[in-house]
């Protein structure tokens, strides 16, 4: 009887925990550290809107040093045929390490140091089936970024359109123990 009370209780630990900080890879096979002491700022694209990131998420990333996230681009692949999802993830290494050049650029361009750990600070995840986005709404084809904040423990702190979300995303990592979920509307 002892141990099915014990077993009940990991159950119910296990279901609080969040479904997304377990078990998550990038394109390069390295796991994604959420909820492991670091906050996150999780972005939700697709192809269609790759612009907008090019566009605001280096700048937000830097603006967001101080809080020193873990920075995590989910892709959502469904619009991509079976056949063309490798080379989507080789595409997406490639922006990876663009991407990783460019910051490394905007903060010397600004006389600072970039961080010793941003290479484990930015993490680029395929989803092939599209799960994440779908469950945060996101249909197949969406046209707006979303863009979400985590805190240490890998709980979501706010989210909203990005890059109009990015002040209260900057807010809530910057407060000191935020416990509420606020959604910003879309």
């Amino acid at each position: 009887m002892r141990i099915l009370v014990v077993i009940a209780c990991l159950m119910g630990l296990f279901g609080a925990l969040p479904a997304h900080a377990s078990g998550l890879e990038d394109v390069f096979g390295r796991e994604v550290p959420l909820g492991q002491g670091r906050p996150a700022v999780v972005l939700y694209a697709n192809r269609d809107t790759r612009d907008v990131l090019r566009e605001h998420a280096l700048r937000f990333a830097y603006d967001l040093r101080r809080q020193h996230p873990i920075v995590v681009v989910r892709v959502d692949l469904r619009g991509i045929p079976g056949f063309f999802k490798g080379a989507a993830s080789r595409e997406i290494r490639k922006i990876h390490n663009d991407s990783l050049t460019r910051v490394r650029e905007l903060f010397l361009s600004q006389g600072q140091q970039p961080p010793a750990d941003l290479e484990q600070s930015l993490y680029m995840v395929a989803d092939t089936t599209g799960a994440p986005h779908s469950a945060l709404g996101l249909e197949k084809g969406f046209r707006q970024v979303l863009v979400q904040a985590l805190g240490p423990r890998g709980r979501e702190l706010v989210r909203g359109p990005f890059p109009e979300a990015a002040g209260a995303i900057n807010r809530a990592l910057s407060a000191p123990s935020p416990s509420l979920v606020s959604t910003i509307s879309r």
